[in-house]
């Protein structure tokens, strides 16, 4: 409880302007995003990676009109469709790729044009046993050392909190130290383990107690899950904000989707319906952020084979083995498939599958819908089928439109996970004295940004001139404890008469921020809601 309340202890407060002044009328020069970012406008198009296989072979031959849409259950028409070969887009389907996958693209020292891939690996270690991890380590060493120049690849662990290991790198020897490095921090689904087959020996011995027993487990198990699952939907934003072709491989051995109702069907039926807690919508918010950024999310069932594992030692023979791990395995499942990956269970040996992860990664169609064609608002399912016989795709099978301000929360989660995150124009961060308030734990204390009006979009009203802005302040701990992310907008106005004067000044925004104890990374973000650009800067604080 200690880890997951921590984030608390980084709460951002009031947000104030300084007087100030405001910009131009014009757009703001044209910037190139930093490589690897993706711009925070809304997307265009319904964009589908999908991956077709026949006889677990890949298949590339397929056409457009081999191809069939629909969205809540109506046939659409297909408006875009490429090919992505070796993550490269050969020229001709460039001209029928979608926008938004263009503006994904980047080009190479021989003039192609590339996809560039992004992976994130993510390890769930407060289910993980110590003994679990190895077998997809190994197979992570291999696959790391095959990342070609242009592939960028982080490595978390959670634990309690998302703990970065690696930021988003090219750097082979940084992803495989840490890897090594992972190996030596101790993975906490032991404890958890220990702590069950306890609450297993006190229900047996302890009839009368059995029902506040089953209750409280079951609440605890449950607000686990839910912060656990809440920490991925914060890694999943992040990784939105990268460019290309986006795939999250989580290794965990699963997130139990009725915390508690395993034990309370062996030892108190009768309490099911009564005790039994649900965290489907939490798996529905993971699985809707994937979706709505198009990310993959690749599931290795670290567990091993089943046939390996005596049962009674992980559960007692009153539960069954079976049960149990169904609870966790549907998370798994519906996490992999809904996004278009998929479950890699009952292995020892990870390397294969890894090594077609890439290659999903790699080669796969982009077939997209205009959004102004779709009828309806909010969330929608999605079906790819093809009308060529004995093939097999696998893609989203829902989308979720995400918009300009959605994308924003992701660049300044990305910049959370990742120190020296760029921006789109420059900024500082500075950090004030802070000084106790509201407890022994709390500081307070003043912050200011500073940005040149000149990247902002300025419009004339009468004699003014006017910018809208979201400002936002964030700030994670070296635990991996993070602050919600909550943009303040804000308009900047300035006499038109006084522009000359301060254009060419740094604007400084003030504000009061709240945190607790540690070493803090504070990290804020300004966004020119015209444009969707922004700036991110951060400042490293011990706060005493």
């Amino acid at each position: 409880m200690v880890a997951r309340n921590a984030a608390s202890a980084i709460l951002v407060l009031s947000l104030a302007f300084a007087p100030g002044s405001a910009s131009l009328a014009a757009e703001p020069p044209e910037t190139a995003l930093p490589a690897g970012v993706r711009a925070a406008v809304e997307v265009r198009a319904l964009d589908l990676d999908v991956v077709a296989t026949k006889d677990g072979r890949p298949v590339t031959d397929l056409t457009r009109d081999e191809f069939v849409v629909r969205v809540d259950k109506k046939v659409v028409p297909i408006d875009y469709f490429a090919r992505v070969e070796a993550g490269t887009v050969h020229g001709p389907d460039l001209a029928t790729a979608s926008p938004d996958l263009v503006l994904d693209t980047l080009r190479n020292d021989a003039g192609e044009t590339y996809v560039p891939r992004q992976f994130l690996v993510y390890f769930d270690d407060e289910r993980l046993l110590p003994q679990d991890r190895k077998p997809v380590l190994e197979g992570l060493r291999d696959f790391m050392t095959r990342l070609s120049p242009s592939d960028r690849a982080s490595i978390v662990s959670y634990n309690g909190a998302t703990r970065v290991l690696v930021p988003f790198t090219s750097s082979k020897e940084d992803l495989l130290d840490g890897l090594s490095k992972l190996e030596t921090l101790a993975p906490r689904g032991l404890a958890l383990e220990s702590e069950y087959q306890r609450t297993v020996r006190e229900i047996r011995i302890s009839p009368r107690s059995r029902a506040s027993l089953i209750r409280s487990w079951s609440t605890e198990a449950a607000h686990r899950e839910r912060w656990a699952l809440r920490e991925l939907a914060r890694s999943v934003s992040a990784l939105a904000a990268r460019s290309g072709k986006r795939t999250l491989l989580l290794v965990t051995n699963g997130y139990e989707w009725h915390p508690g109702r395993a034990l309370a069907l062996a030892y108190g039926p009768s309490l099911v319906s009564q005790f039994a807690e649900d965290v489907g919508e939490e798996i529905e918010k993971v699985l809707a952020e994937a979706n709505a950024a198009g990310i993959t999310i690749q599931v290795f069932d670290a567990k091993g084979l089943g046939a390996g594992v005596d049962a009674s030692e992980r559960s007692n023979p009153a539960i069954s083995p079976f049960y149990r791990a169904q609870g966790y395995r549907d998370s798994m499942v519906t996490l992999a498939t809904g996004t278009g990956g998929s479950l890699v269970e009952n292995r020892n040996e990870f390397r294969s599958d890894l090594d077609r992860v890439y290659r999903e990664a790699s080669g796969y169609y982009s077939v997209g819908v205009t959004l102004s064609g779709l009828a309806g608002t909010g969330e929608r399912k999605v079906e790819v089928r093809t009308t060529r016989p004995g093939v097999v795709v696998r893609t989203r099978n829902g989308f979720l439109p995400r918009s300009a301000d959605d994308a924003a929360v992701d660049r300044v989660e990305m910049a959370l996970l990742t120190p020296g995150a760029p921006g789109d124009f420059p900024a500082t961060l500075r950090i004030g004295s802070l000084s106790p308030a509201g407890g022994l734990a709390r500081r307070t204390g003043p912050y200011e940004v500073q940005f040149s009006l000149e990247e902002l979009t300025f419009r004339e009203e009468g004699d003014r001139k006017t910018a809208v802005v979201d400002v936002t302040l964030a700030a994670i701990q070296d635990t991996g404890a993070r602050s919600d992310v909550k943009p303040e907008r804000k308009m900047i106005s300035i006499p038109a008469s006084e522009w000359e004067r301060v254009r060419a000044e740094p604007f400084v925004y003030r504000g009061q921020v709240k945190s607790g104890k540690g070493n803090i990374r504070f990290v804020a973000g300004v966004r020119d809601v015209a444009t969707g650009r922004m700036a991110l800067a951060s400042a490293d604080l011990r706060v005493e």
